[in-house]
Formats: structure tokens, C-alpha cells, sequence
């Protein structure tokens, strides 16, 4: 049977010629797991193992893994999660396909006491007129749809708190993140009132509340929310840069101005000393010519005087 053999972390994942999927990793002293995988999106899902043998230690192991071509299939990998069935939470088998969908896995049932919605209410989405959101329900879910392709999620959690966060969507399957607590006026009762009129959330067939996601390239983790606001940071920081730069030129150009009009006062004020200055001397010397004049005249009276 011909297959492929990649390297994922410290996974080896082996593809065979109609398309499944298995993986293989090292266990204990010189023990091996094995498992399926399956792809939804652009995410491998590494099912939890199903059989365990012996193996090579794991040095030996590592050494083989990293001899392999790189997987490059999917950007992302996922190691743990709850799956569940938007519809119903029924504990149901998901599709079985050779590429891009879900091979056999059970639906874990969600627990979640919501009321029946009446028919009335089976319709469009909730639109928020100021805002332009749509509202649905998915369980004990509110999903908030923004205009610009933006989900979020909110769910009560007792008392006058609620939960919210983000969620995104990779192949058929709602990513709900991790959420952080708030607090609201609305009271449970309230919030479920409001929740029964939604239309249900149509737009995946399952819907994820637990899970861990790594890059497959680094093998990093996956944090999409740390990531928009790492992104937001980026961004207000780069506003920040571009609000000091127009601030600083501002006030340099202001500065320029100031300057400007400082240097021109220095000379009207250097103009008028030294015209004063020059008034000044020009009427000293016209003192001294003055002076040596009449000394002049003097002096010749006295020479052209008659001797008697």
C-alpha cells in the first residue's frame, strides 16, 4: 500500500493512497501511540490514540521523525477537543469523507437547558439598527455577526454577569474563544428571553468549545484573539506614531513661526539703536566741526589783525 510520511512536531503523520489519515508519536520507554487524524479547513485534528505498541526510544525516534518532509497540508493542527453538533448535540457519527471532512468521531452531547423557541420566531436574524449586527442562538450561545465579518459570542453565567468573546469559523466547524467575564443589568431569566427569539446559528453544522490549535509550522500555539489585539496594538501604536509625528511637526512648524518672529524683532530692535546710534554720532560730529570752525576763525582774526 503506498503511503506518505510527514513530520508535524513530534507527530509523523502517514497519508495513504485513498486518503486517510494516521498519526504516530512516541510513548514511554520505547513505546508507540497511533490514531487517526482527519482535516476540517485548514486544521488537522489528531484523534486520541486508539492503539499503543512498541516502538523505537525516542532519540531513535526523533531521528527518523526529522529526516521527513514537513507537513504543509494544513496551517494549523489541533490535539484536544469538544465537538458538537449545532442543531442538536445529539451524540451523532459526523460525516466520513477522504478529503477535508470529518472521518468517524462521536458528537459529545451538550448539556444545556434552552426552551423551545416558538415558530414566530423562526425567522431572519435579530439586526441591530444602530449597530448593523445580526443576532442568532446556537444553544446557551448569543453569536454576534458584525458587518465587517466580525463573531462574537455571549452567554450568561449567573447572578448579573455575563461572558463574552470571539469566535471564527474553519471549515464547517464555530471556534468559540475563550471569553472573559462582565458585568450586566440583565438578569438569566432576561437573557434567555431574549435568546428563544433568535434564529438558531445555521451557518456551521458544529460548533467547538474546547481545543488547543498549533501552528504547524512552529508548532506554536494558536491564540487568534491574542493575535487581533496584538494586531489592534500594532495599530493604535502605528496611529500613536503617526499622532506624534503630526504633533511634532506641528510643533516644529509652530516652533519655525516663533523663531521666525524672534529674529525679526531682534532686528527691528537692532535697526532702531543703530539709527539712534547714528543720529548720535552724526550730531557729535557736527558738534566738533562746529567747534573747530569757530576755533578756525578765531585763529585767523587774530592773524590778519593790523600791527600799531
Amino acid at each position: 500500500m503506498q503511503t506518505i510520511a510527514y513530520q508535524l512536531a513530534e507527530y509523523k503523520i502517514t497519508e495513504h493512497v485513498h486518503g486517510d489519515l494516521w498519526w504516530e508519536s512516541h510513548f514511554g520507554m520505547g513505546a508507540l501511540k497511533t490514531g487517526k487524524c482527519f482535516i476540517v479547513g485548514d486544521i488537522l485534528f489528531i484523534k486520541p490514540s486508539d492503539h499503543t505498541g512498541p516502538g523505537f526510544l525516542k532519540g531513535e525516534f526523533l531521528d527518523r521523525l526529522h529526516l521527513l518532509p514537513k507537513w504543509r497540508k494544513t496551517k494549523l493542527y489541533c490535539t484536544s477537543y469538544k465537538i458538537y453538533e449545532c442543531e442538536s448535540g445529539r451524540i451523532k457519527p459526523l460525516i466520513e469523507s477522504r478529503c477535508n471532512r470529518f472521518q468517524n468521531d462521536p458528537i459529545r452531547k451538550k448539556n444545556v437547558a434552552t426552551q423551545k423557541e416558538p415558530a414566530k420566531y423562526r425567522c431572519l436574524p435579530v439586526e441591530n439598527k444602530r449597530s448593523g449586527e445580526l443576532s442568532y442562538k446556537l444553544r446557551r450561545f448569543e453569536i454576534i455577526e458584525r458587518n465587517n465579518d466580525e463573531l462574537l459570542w455571549k452567554s450568561h453565567c449567573g447572578g448579573n454577569s455575563l461572558k463574552e468573546g470571539r469566535c471564527f469559523i474553519s471549515g464547517n466547524i464555530l471556534f468559540v474563544e475563550y471569553g472573559e467575564t462582565t458585568q450586566s443589568g440583565l438578569k438569566k431569566t432576561e437573557f434567555l428571553k431574549k435568546l428563544i427569539q433568535l434564529p438558531k446559528w445555521k451557518k456551521t453544522k458544529y460548533f467547538c468549545t474546547s481545543y488547543a490549535i498549533y501552528y504547524s509550522e512552529t508548532g506554536s500555539i494558536y491564540r487568534r484573539l491574542e493575535q487581533y489585539n496584538k494586531i489592534e496594538k500594532e495599530k493604535n501604536t502605528q496611529k500613536n506614531i503617526v499622532r506624534h509625528k503630526t504633533h511634532d511637526s506641528t510643533t516644529k512648524l509652530e516652533q519655525n513661526h516663533l523663531d521666525a518672529a524672534v529674529e525679526k524683532e531682534k532686528f527691528k530692535t537692532l535697526y532702531i539703536v543703530c539709527k539712534i546710534l547714528v543720529l548720535v554720532i552724526m550730531k557729535i560730529l557736527a558738534g566738533i566741526y562746529e567747534l573747530i570752525s569757530k576755533v578756525t576763525r578765531a585763529l585767523a582774526g587774530k592773524l590778519v589783525r593790523p600791527r600799531g
